[in-house]
């Protein structure tokens, strides 16, 4: 993987997005930001996007249905929910991968940040090399 991976970032709060967006881009990320849900959804189906950190508290489209029309085009995108109320409905939480509390420390963020495009990237060339030697294997049998 040669090109940096790309996180959505959505939040209300300026301050918070900025701050986000600063951390991430310091870290080797590029970042598309979203001020409320429908941007959000918007850069999401626009852009190639490898992560998305959802505020819970959006406007517009609270985050848990943002995570749902998010997941519905893009099923392959981890997307992590952020909030700084620990105990949000289950139905939130339905179509997210990961919820991160606003009060962990940065180096929490990073980390799980790092885990998600693990997860994302980990299967990706692997996906590519055994359906090349499946193909090749059924082509051999076809063959004799």
């Amino acid at each position: 993987m040669t090109e940096k991976p790309v996180i959505l970032c959505a939040d209300d709060t300026s301050t918070m997005l900025q701050g986000r967006k600063r951390l991430l881009e310091k870290n080797g990320y590029r970042v598309l930001t979203a001020a409320n849900g429908k941007e959000a959804v918007q850069a999401f189906v626009s852009h190639t996007v490898d992560l998305v950190l959802l505020d819970y508290r959006v406007p517009q489209i609270d985050g848990g249905v943002v995570a749902i029309h998010m997941r519905a085009c893009k099923p392959d995108v981890p997307i992590a929910l952020l909030s700084g109320d620990e105990s949000l409905p289950p139905s939130a939480l339905e179509a997210v991968d990961a919820f991160i509390s606003k009060s962990e420390p940065l180096t929490s963020l990073l980390e799980k940040v790092d885990y998600l495009l693990s997860l994302r990237f980990l299967f990706q060339p692997l996906a590519g090399s055994w359906a090349d030697e499946a193909g090749a294997q059924h082509k051999h049998k076809v063959l004799g």
